[in-house]
């Protein structure tokens, strides 16, 4: 895979953002491809997966164009004080790496994932725009922003990023009123991404994500919940589908339901 590496001007961050890509080879023909966008956790940066996965391995030969950017201390959200990030990954980067690279325009040839901070992203991307991923994983995804407002992140502050608590819980950063939103908006069948949330952490976060997965299964999301390693969990959800964008008939090995 060809590796690309690109400062960018921003419209909805307003902000010169790095972004790094892996784009297939010729061996893999002229496209179009499928387009899976990696958001990194608190203090990363583009360069983070490159560095702590082999991410180049895992996608190589499933026709997928692999985008990897920058978005700062953002949780991925458009920010009480800050940027509009949440824009950036659901509108604007697909926007842009269509235009520039030949990325199928068909949602079910468009992934999400995130560690972390990244995983709360991808999740968060998901449910706000349900049509322009088809999945999102979590690995080890910081799902519950609100548990940080009492044993704060050091260099973050909660209030700057998703604004006051009471704020907080009643908008769609809190993602079980995003869940409940598109409820609400009668988004259903196959308007909905699957969603995948990997925890090796259980002590972390298990309680929160049992209750999101519920949540998001009574609103009729397919969903994944699994304890395996975070480079598997990406093995699994990288697998190129039947009738996928690059023509490749390999399994993605997903699985539907929790466990």
């Amino acid at each position: 895979m060809d590796y690309l590496h690109l400062q960018t001007s921003t419209s909805a961050p307003k902000t010169p953002l790095p972004l790094d890509l892996l784009v297939p080879g010729t061996e893999e023909g002229p496209g179009p491809f499928r387009l899976a966008v990696l958001l990194h956790d608190i203090a990363g940066n583009n360069t983070s997966w490159i560095r702590r996965y082999p991410v180049e391995d895992i996608f190589r030969g499933t026709g997928t164009i692999v985008a990897m950017p920058s978005c700062l201390n953002s949780f991925y959200v458009n920010m009480y004080y800050g940027y509009d990030m949440l824009d950036y990954i659901t509108r604007e980067l697909p926007e842009l790496l269509g235009r520039w690279l030949r990325v199928s325009d068909r949602r079910e040839d468009r992934l999400i994932a995130g560690v972390g901070m990244g995983g709360y992203g991808a999740v968060r991307a998901a449910l706000a725009e349900p049509w322009t991923y088809a999945k999102a994983l979590s690995l080890d995804g910081l799902l519950n922003p609100e548990s940080y407002y009492d044993q704060p992140i050091p260099s973050l502050r909660m209030e700057d990023i998703f604004g006051p608590r009471g704020h907080f819980l009643q908008r769609t950063n809190n993602l079980l009123a995003a869940v409940k939103e598109c409820r609400t908006a009668n988004i259903s069948g196959a308007g909905l991404p699957g969603i995948f949330l990997n925890q090796t952490k259980p002590e972390a976060s298990a309680g929160y994500s049992k209750k999101l997965a519920q949540a998001l299964q009574e609103a009729g999301f397919t969903v994944s919940v699994t304890g395996e390693s975070d480079e598997a969990a990406l093995r699994h959800f990288a697998g190129c589908p039947t009738g996928s964008a690059a023509g490749n008939s390999s399994s993605g090995g997903e699985n539907n339901g929790t466990d």
